[in-house]
């Protein structure tokens, strides 16, 4: 079917959801027809269109709370945010679509990373086997776990799809709208998506992100990349290239997270080891701009981050926690926990999804606080939060995996693509803070970026300043 039927079939089944709506067709047959038309869409248009739609909607929606949990444990927000339905409505019919018109959706092969990804996936279903079987894990519990599986795989999947085309301009442009979204959201003009951002009279910059952290460390990958560009090139592009950089550090500042600093500084000892000083020398002029001018929130950000780190490379235990902050403590706190965990389930973990997505009791007594408040729901520490969840075999998979791209530094560096690869290291970097790569939005991005280190898929990007990440 050539497109122009295909594109009045699209524009027929959408008349026709409308008319069943206005008449009580209900929902149901509404929902089939709009299903039915975004697969007619899909193959109707080019792969290239598809995949700049679905990156549009992947960077820019809204991590709005709906109320909705459809009987799933959802203790992070108000209800399921718009990501969680918006961006598999659109990527399953409209890639389904492309696929049944016969172009190639996927790449070949898939990057070591997504393979690993599902893997680990796999395995952390077998994890939760056993708890399954004794009892602990039913009903809701399991569901909601079952469904966070899911939804990862599906956003690796979504990750691969969009890995294989070139998208830089777009990046760019997306770029721009959450760093104009961010200092607007600091200046109070637009809400912030998290509770956890509008706390203690301090406004945290998250772009469309629910979590401040997940964006400023996108923040610091774009940053790198930015910082990375040639100079030259006519004068708009040239100012236009200056005042994101200055808008993207404020941001960074504004969103008040060490995870986004540390990955920042993790991405610029790689650029330096890769022989890169000059991008270097520009974002530690950016650092100490922001120290200057945001002394709360950098350089109180930046010590906190280093203890944090500091703990995450040898066994933490409580008692240096005393010493630290609030949240630098509850991190602490938290890892000791998980190695507590980690001695009661040495093989095959507490089961994937058990302690960040439900929580499940501490195995030390701790100070009086409501039973809900005492319970470990993650190390705040990827590596430790897999080892504890899904035991050495988890986390073999999940080094396995997450090493893949860096493999590729000698090419990065021939193919002038090491400020990608810096800005992957950094995020590596930031997972010893916070469970950054469990994120859904996140994870597709990192599959989608990496997909070209991984697999060579990936036509070289434009010369143009195309930060890969927001």
């Amino acid at each position: 079917m050539s497109p122009c039927p295909r594109a009045v079939l699209c524009a027929a089944a959408a008349l026709l959801g409308g008319l069943a709506a206005a008449v009580g067709g209900g929902l149901p047959t509404l929902a089939a027809l709009t299903v039915f038309a975004l697969v007619a869409l899909g193959a109707a248009l080019p792969l290239a269109a598809t995949r700049a739609v679905l990156l549009l909607a992947l960077l820019l929606t809204p991590e709005v709370a709906t109320g909705r949990t459809f009987g799933l444990d959802v203790h992070w927000s108000a209800g399921l945010t718009l990501p969680n339905f918006l961006l598999p409505a659109l990527a399953l019919p409209l890639l389904g679509g492309a696929w049944l018109a016969g172009q190639p959706v996927l790449p070949r092969p898939w990057p070591r990373l997504a393979t690993g990804v599902l893997a680990l996936l796999g395995w952390g279903v077998l994890t939760l086997l056993p708890p399954w079987f004794s009892g602990e894990l039913g009903g809701a519990a399991g569901a909601t776990v079952l469904a966070h599986v899911v939804k990862l795989a599906l956003f690796v999947v979504l990750g691969l799809a969009l890995g294989s085309g070139d998208s830089g301009w777009l990046l760019l442009a997306a770029v721009a709208i959450e760093a104009a979204m961010g200092l607007a959201q600091a200046a109070g003009w637009l809400p912030v998506f998290s509770p956890l951002a509008a706390g203690g009279g301090v406004v945290r910059a998250t772009g469309s992100f629910y979590d401040a952290n997940m964006y400023a460390v996108l923040v610091a990958w774009a940053l790198l990349w930015l910082l990375s560009q040639p100079a030259g090139g006519r004068a708009l592009r040239r100012w236009g290239g200056a005042l994101l950089v200055l808008a993207l550090a404020a941001d960074l500042a504004l969103a008040s997270s060490r995870a986004g600093f540390l990955a920042l500084a993790a991405g610029m000892l790689l650029l330096f080891a890769g022989g890169a000083v000059q991008p270097v020398a520009r974002a530690a002029l950016l650092l100490a701009l922001c120290a200057a001018l945001f002394p709360a929130r950098t350089a109180q950000r930046l010590r906190s981050a280093a203890v944090t780190l500091q703990a995450a490379w040898r066994a933490p235990v409580v008692a240096p926690a005393a010493a630290a902050e609030s949240s630098t403590r509850s991190r602490l706190d938290s890892m000791a926990e998980a190695l507590r965990q980690i001695g009661a389930h040495p093989l095959l973990g507490l089961g994937f999804g058990r302690a960040l997505y439900l929580g499940v009791a501490p195995r030390a007594a701790g100070p009086v606080r409501p039973p809900e408040a005492r319970r470990f729901r993650g190390a705040q520490d990827m590596p430790l939060t897999v080892l504890a969840e899904t035991g050495p075999i988890g986390l073999a998979l999940f080094l396995w995996a997450f090493a893949a791209p860096l493999r590729r530094l000698r090419r990065a560096r021939r193919d002038g693509r090491l400020p990608l690869l810096a800005g992957y290291a950094g995020l590596l970097a930031a997972s010893l803070t916070l469970e950054v790569l469990w994120n859904a939005r996140l994870l597709a991005l990192v599959v989608m970026l990496t997909a070209g280190l991984a697999i060579g898929a990936s036509p070289p990007l434009p010369a143009a300043p195309t930060p890969e990440a927001v």
